[in-house]
This record gives structure tokens, C-alpha cells and sequence, in this order.
């Protein structure tokens, strides 16, 4: 095929990355890419070299096969480079394969790549597609640095700018300024854009988003219903597969999960979470031979993953340890922290040791272990530390450490009390332990200590007494040290007491280290850095 003019061409300016495991492959895709009107292909061999490449040289246009060989597979490739951010909206990213079946097609197009073509591949055919995507990518090249620098509202500007010149990239576009503005908490406008895009057709993405804005407002059953007709009418459409297990397992319908999640691992059986996911739902309602099966299954998948999944290790070491192997359930627990060196898999592996040291009949290690976890666990400010948290007291509550459980909830619910996803699991945990009742009377106690001391400090404020706010909030923040709410207003009367009292670097320092963690707590919270904007403006003051 003929190469046009690069002033013509927009292939000519893009850096192609090609990554093929069979070196005569490579080299004939190599040159169709050249003769397609690329100057710039490099090559990689298998997953690990193209992750190295990646990480080094940001790539325009990324075609991978999805058959690696040994290593990643061009999936868990395509899932690493979003994580890190290798590539953005602008990037293209092309997977290819030579298998036909449903199944391989499904994978291939598992983590949304722009495009998927079967082998073999005529040099039209693939130029008509990398025209067509390079010219519809163009157009996001802002937007994607934009978001790179997480300037979400400079973001949405320039969609909301794409939107009124008129754009060929309506759809991205589209959904690009839906999900900024579910990043910035404003979910009404997300909702009317997903709307408006269902008017024009049933579009599978707009129903998904939709659904996430119901689910947002507590409205189940309709985020229930737009979801099962995603389903249906688009059967290969694995992400509303997902989020329909989820709330299904929020209703309740932990069989009918099941069955969702067994119909999804049929039809994209190389999805580690998604097999997971099913071992989870299925050992929850005692189905212990699928469930062994599906953590087996994400075990494996998850060698080559770039994402940390610890539910298969722990959920294979729960099985182990209630047939009565604690010791092979130890085994997997080591291996898991070895491939996950976080702090989040050293908390949860002492958890089922917990449960291990129980069987085990070891009941006062258990119960020192238990008390180092409460401690430990009431230490976090990272996004997901209450999420763990209540995962180990429910841990804990198996493992017949009903005190320490208790403890942890108790912080957990001063902390989070106006978060009622996390309140509901605590009030189903403080229930197992026959508490329901107190946890109840726990969670409306805690909510009235903040609220009362936040009025408080408020009251104050409307009578002009800034310090004296300041030091009603300091009692709240001491009592309750990861309430991101709590944080916040501190910070924001601390900066009011600056203002008008004069620099004091404590002052300062407290006020910094409130927002920092209820950053850490709350990591979408924009409120947080507009009060971190305020502080560097003012102390950047002569």
C-alpha cells in the first residue's frame, strides 16, 4: 500500500509500540505498519519487555496480540498500562488474535481496548481502522493531559468546549465528561448526560454509568433493572455483569449472583477478578467445590496481573482452614504476601492467621494477634482501610475474637458514621455477634457525638469566637482522628483563625496534616484540596 505524504498522513507522527511473541509475525506486522504510513515502530516480544517500554516512552498507538506466550498475556498488559497511566484517551490501543472462538473474542475485548482485529489482517483493513481510531483519539489529546495532571475540572472544560464546536468523537467525549463529573460528586449532571445518551440509542456504556448514578442515590431496583437489560441486550458486555453481581449481593440474592457471575466466567473465563468474584459469591453459599475452583482459577490469573487481588488467597486459605489444613492454609497466605509486599495483604494474612491459630486450638495466640490487629487497623488513613477493617472484624467474629471485633467496630462507626454502605456492614457484624441491637444504639450514638460537636463548633463560629471553635472541633478531631468530615471543618476554621489571628506554624502544621489524611481518607473529596489551595495561597503571602 502506498505511504502518503506525513503532512497527510496521521500515522506518520505517532510512535507505534508492536508487541508480537513470534518473531516472523512481528516483522510482517512491522511492515504493514510501515507501508500503512507509520515512521516511528518499535517492537517488543512479550509482555514484560513492551510493560519496560511502556514505562520508559509514552506510545500513540499500541498493537498487541493477546497470546504472549509465558508472562502476561496482552490483556493483563492493556489492564498494567491503564493502572500506571502508560496511556491515556488519546492513546489507541489495537489487540489482535488468531482465535475466532466466542470465548477469545470476549477476552480480547475484556478490558475495552479501542478496537480488536482476527488474524489474518489485511494492510487495508488495518489502516482503515488506525485512521479511523487516530482520528477519533485526536481530538482527546487535551483532555488526556488534563487528567493525567488530574486537573479534573480543566478536564471537563475542555469536553464541555469539544461538545459546543462539535467533535467526531461525540461518544468519547460524551463519556469522558459523564464520568469527570462523577469524580467531582456532581451526579445529577453525570445522570443527565448518560440520559440525554440513552435517548439517542441503548448504548451498553450509558446504561452501565447510569446505573452507578442510581446505585449512588440508593435506588437499587432501578439501577437493578437498567442493568439486567445491559445484560440482555448486550450479552458480551462483561462490566454490567460486574456491577449486577454487586447488587444482587446488596439485595441479598447471593444464588442468583452466582449464577450471573458462573455465566460471565463462561463467557471471559481469563478475568481474575471476575473468577474471584465468583469464589466469593459461591463460598458464601456453601458451594466450597466452586468456589475452590474459581480461587484456584484467579490464583493463576493473577501471576501476570498488575492489580492486587487478595480475595482467591484468602478465600482457598478460609476453605483450607475449615477442612481442617491450617497449615496448607499458612502455605497460601506466605505466598500471597510474597507476591503482594502491601500492607493491606500483611493485615488480612494475620486475620485468617487468626482464624488458623484458632483451629489450631491456640486461643491465647489467636486472641494476642487479634488485639494487634485492632490496633494496626485503627492506625490507617488510606481510601480502603475501613473496607479492611471491617473485613477483619468479620474475620475476627469467625474466628471466635468477639471482643476484639467488637473494638474495632466501635472505631470503625465513631469514624464513619455518615458513611451507610460501611455502617450497614458494621451493623450486620455487631448483628452475628447478637449486638444488633447496641450497634444500633452505637451508630446513633456516634452520630450524634459529631454532629453535636460539629454544631457546635459551628455556633461558635456564628458568634465570632473562632478560637474557642477551633477547640470544640480540636476534641472532635482527637475522638474522632479518621472522620473525614470532622477533618475538614477543623481545617476550614483553622484557616479562619489564620486569616485573622497571623501565621503560626503549629496552627499550620495541624491544619496540613488534617488535610492530608482526610485526602487520604476521602481521595475525590474536592472540598480537601480547595482548603490546601486557601493555606499554600496564604502562607505564600509576604
Amino acid at each position: 500500500m502506498k505511504t502518503v505524504s506525513p503532512y497527510e498522513d496521521p500515522l506518520a507522527g505517532k510512535d507505534f509500540l508492536l508487541v508480537e511473541d513470534f518473531e516472523a509475525m512481528r516483522t510482517v506486522l512491522k511492515g504493514q505498519l510501515l507501508r500503512c504510513g507509520a515512521q516511528r515502530v518499535d517492537t517488543a516480544k512479550d509482555g514484560r519487555e513492551a510493560a519496560a517500554m511502556l514505562a520508559a516512552k509514552p506510545y500513540g498507538v499500541v498493537m498487541c496480540d493477546y497470546n504472549l506466550g509465558n508472562g502476561k498475556n496482552g490483556q493483563q498488559l492493556l489492564e498494567e498500562a491503564r493502572l500506571k497511566g502508560w496511556i491515556g484517551p488519546a492513546s489507541v490501543w489495537l489487540m489482535i488474535t488468531a482465535e475466532k472462538t466466542s470465548i477469545m473474542v470476549s477476552a480480547a475485548a475484556e478490558d475495552a481496548p479501542d478496537d480488536y482485529l482476527l488474524k489474518p489482517i489485511t494492510e487495508s483493513l488495518l489502516q482503515t481502522r488506525l485512521l479511523k481510531l487516530v482520528e477519533r483519539k485526536a481530538a482527546l489529546a487535551g483532555i488526556a493531559v488534563a487528567m493525567k495532571a488530574q486537573d479534573w475540572r480543566g478536564a471537563l472544560q475542555l469536553c464541555e468546549e469539544q461538545l459546543a464546536g462539535g467533535t467526531k468523537s461525540l461518544a468519547e467525549v460524551l463519556r469522558l465528561q459523564a464520568q469527570l463529573h462523577q469524580k467531582l460528586g456532581d451526579w445529577p449532571k453525570a445522570q443527565a448526560v448518560y440520559e440525554g445518551v440513552l435517548q439517542r440509542g441503548q448504548i451498553a456504556w450509558a446504561k452501565l454509568g447510569l446505573a452507578q448514578v442510581l446505585l449512588h442515590a440508593g435506588d437499587l431496583a432501578g439501577a437493578r433493572a437498567l442493568l439486567q437489560d445491559a445484560v440482555r441486550e448486550h450479552p458480551q458486555y462483561l462490566e454490567a455483569y460486574d456491577e449486577l453481581a454487586g447488587v444482587l449481593h446488596t439485595q441479598g440474592e447471593g444464588q442468583q449472583q452466582v449464577a450471573l457471575l458462573e455465566r460471565a466466567v463462561n463467557l471471559s473465563p481469563n478475568s481474575a477478578h471476575r473468577q474471584s468474584a465468583l469464589g466469593v459469591a459461591a463460598q458464601a453459599q456453601g458451594q466450597h467445590d466452586m468456589a475452590a475452583k474459581a480461587f484456584s482459577r484467579a490464583i493463576k490469573l493473577t501471576e501476570f496481573s498488575a492489580t492486587e487481588d487478595l480475595e482467591p488467597f484468602l478465600g482457598m486459605a478460609k476453605l483450607h482452614t475449615e477442612a481442617g489444613n491450617p497449615g496448607e492454609a499458612q502455605k497460601l497466605l506466605a505466598t500471597m504476601t510474597q507476591r503482594y509486599d502491601s500492607h493491606d495483604a500483611h493485615l488480612l494474612a494475620k486475620a485468617e492467621k487468626v482464624r488458623a491459630l484458632q483451629a489450631l486450638g491456640d486461643k491465647a495466640g489467636a486472641a494476642r494477634l487479634a488485639s494487634e490487629l485492632v490496633a494496626l487497623s485503627a492506625d490507617e488513613t488510606s481510601p480502603g482501610a475501613a473496607d479492611i477493617a471491617v473485613r477483619i472484624a468479620e474475620t475476627l467474629i469467625e474466628a471466635q475474637q468477639a471482643d476484639a471485633a467488637t473494638q474495632l467496630l466501635q472505631y470503625l462507626t465513631r469514624n464513619h458514621y455518615d458513611d451507610e454502605r460501611l455502617l450497614k456492614r458494621t451493623q450486620r457484624a455487631f448483628e452475628s455477634l447478637g449486638l444488633g441491637v447496641s450497634g444500633g444504639e452505637l451508630v446513633a450514638s456516634a452520630r450524634r457525638e459529631a454532629t453535636n460537636a460539629m454544631k457546635d463548633g459551628m455556633q461558635l463560629m456564628a458568634a465570632g469566637d473562632p478560637q474557642a471553635a477551633l477547640e470544640s472541633l480540636r476534641g472532635a478531631k482527637t475522638s474522632m482522628p479518621r472522620n473525614g468530615r470532622v477533618l475538614l471543618n477543623f481545617a476550614a476554621v483553622a484557616m479562619t483563625v489564620l486569616q485573622r489571628q497571623g501565621r503560626s506554624a503549629a496552627l499550620e502544621a495541624e491544619m496540613r496534616n488534617c488535610i492530608a489524611t482526610a485526602q487520604a481518607l476521602r481521595p475525590d473529596d474536592t472540598r480537601a484540596a480547595d482548603l490546601l489551595q486557601q493555606l499554600t495561597r496564604w502562607t505564600a503571602t509576604p
